[in-house]
């Protein structure tokens, strides 16, 4: 199943360009002319709902500092030793196994599902 993603700035683009491959509609922060390099969490929540984007990250403020009802879903990773080929590896994981219909809030994505 193809998921609409949007990747956090501290996400590498190479993981953008593999989940691209995999046939995944997905947007970088870096690249949206509403967010951009240095975008602060509380709007990049806002753009998951207003764009039904599921965020990817590995920014842990999205768990302690944002609130589940503001965005739409992330996919966080707690784990930034992954290489970008397993996050990419991963998110496209998640994606055969659940529609993008069934995640709502905060879901922790690792090693697990390699």
């Amino acid at each position: 199943m193809v998921y609409r993603l949007i990747l956090d700035e501290n996400v590498e683009h190479e993981v953008f360009h593999r989940l691209d491959n995999y046939g995944h509609d997905v947007k970088h922060v870096d690249f949206v002319a509403e967010l951009g390099k240095g975008a602060g969490d509380h709007p990049i929540a806002q753009y998951s709902l207003d764009t039904e984007r599921v965020i990817v990250t590995y920014d842990d403020d999205f768990v302690l500092e944002v609130d589940d009802g503001t965005y739409r879903t992330v996919l966080y990773f707690d784990d930034a030793t992954l290489s970008v080929e397993q996050v990419a590896d991963v998110v496209h994981a998640v994606s055969q196994h659940y529609p993008q219909t069934e995640l709502q809030g905060l879901e922790y994505v690792g090693e697990k599902w390699l």
